[in-house]
């Protein structure tokens, strides 16, 4: 153990130029944290926005499609079809996002390298073995005052919105973003008229056209119906589903995008 009274600077002084090297390349390298949680957040926009517009164009393609009433389920069927497998890339994408290894891996290294360093650069002499174990580990040396209860680790914290994405494998896929995400892309265009910006709108949002706008609004109730008729009809005894999953037509942010 070094002497309790022994400066820290003094301590730093007696390592060698090579250690001194280390620590200085080790505290100057960027925060990977930080550009982790960037990172993230600029491909989660990224995505949202670019499966807004898949979206967009899917329900567009089967409103042009419907107008051949003669083959209305047949073309239901081409929709539901595209649809899911535009939300399933949403979801899958998602999912890939969370689990960006690399990133992931870079910055468990960085920090757990900074650690150490920090810890070799108190003003002890010796580790014994044990601290040296229970910090690899994240837990807490016990007291040698007899008590045997095991120490708690801190590295046993739940992990946060693992399950939030799940990939689905039930037969019925939930279309729910699907729906989501076209009345969020009319809304979008009903904010840029008051010169507004949603936090999921894209800059170009800001110089849509009227027409557009108006085009949007009869897309989302076409839609809205279209999804109404074919699910209460395909529901068991006839019951029409929860009014929440009708493209929020109940909602007071639809309905004012519509009326706008």
């Amino acid at each position: 153990m070094a002497d309790g009274g022994e400066d820290c600077s003094d301590w730093l002084r007696s390592w060698n130029q090579f250690e001194q090297q280390c620590v200085e390349e080790v505290e100057g390298e960027g925060n990977m944290e930080e550009r982790l949680a960037g990172e993230r957040e600029d491909v989660a926009q990224k995505l949202w926005l670019s499966f807004q517009n898949s979206a967009t164009a899917v329900a567009q393609l089967y409103k042009g499609n419907t107008c051949n009433r003669g083959q209305g389920s047949h073309v239901w069927q081409v929709f539901q079809n595209a649809a899911q497998a535009v939300t399933l890339l949403y979801k899958d994408s998602i999912d890939a996002n969370k689990r960006s290894e690399d990133f992931g891996i870079q910055c468990g290294y960085q920090r757990r390298t900074r650690d150490v360093v920090a810890w070799a650069k108190k003003r002890r002499r010796h580790i014994r073995r044990e601290e040296l174990l229970a910090f690899l580990c994240g837990k807490t040396v016990p007291s040698r005052t007899g008590s045997r209860s095991p120490p708690r680790s801190t590295r046993d914290s739940p992990r946060l919105g693992s399950q939030e994405y799940a990939p689905s494998h039930q037969s019925e896929i939930d279309l729910q973003p699907f729906k989501d995400a076209i009345a969020l892309q009319g809304l979008n265009g009903a904010m840029a008229s008051f010169g507004l910006r949603t936090p999921t709108s894209p800059s170009h949002n800001m110089h849509s056209t009227p027409s557009r706008r108006r085009n949007l609004g009869e897309l989302h109730a076409f839609i809205s119906e279209e999804f109404a008729n074919h699910m209460d009809s395909n529901s068991p005894n006839g019951r029409k589903r929860s009014s929440g999953n009708d493209l929020l037509g109940d909602s007071p942010v639809h309905k004012r995008s519509r009326h706008l």
